[in-house]
């Protein structure tokens, strides 16, 4: 399948998944060279302050301390 690929990552959170969508990537060798990239360099994204993620007011919230899964799908045309 040709692109574009939506380019996003999942967070396991006390109250379900959460899912970032961080870019666009025009074919699927970038996508899984991006894929690639953030998780060798164990690299997080950047949040909003008000995300739900820092919000949480669980201590042992299982966001707070994971890094994420990233993963890649065509987008919906």
């Amino acid at each position: 399948m040709k692109g574009p690929y939506k380019l996003f990552c999942e967070y396991v959170h006390c109250c379900g998944k959460k899912t970032l969508e961080l870019g666009v990537a025009q074919t699927e060798s970038i996508a899984k060279q991006w894929i690639k990239e953030q998780t060798q360099n164990r690299k997080r994204p950047k949040l909003p302050l008000d995300d739900l993620i820092r919000t949480c007011p669980v201590n042992h919230c299982p966001a707070k301390r994971q890094f994420p899964r990233y993963d890649y799908c065509p987008m919906d045309r």
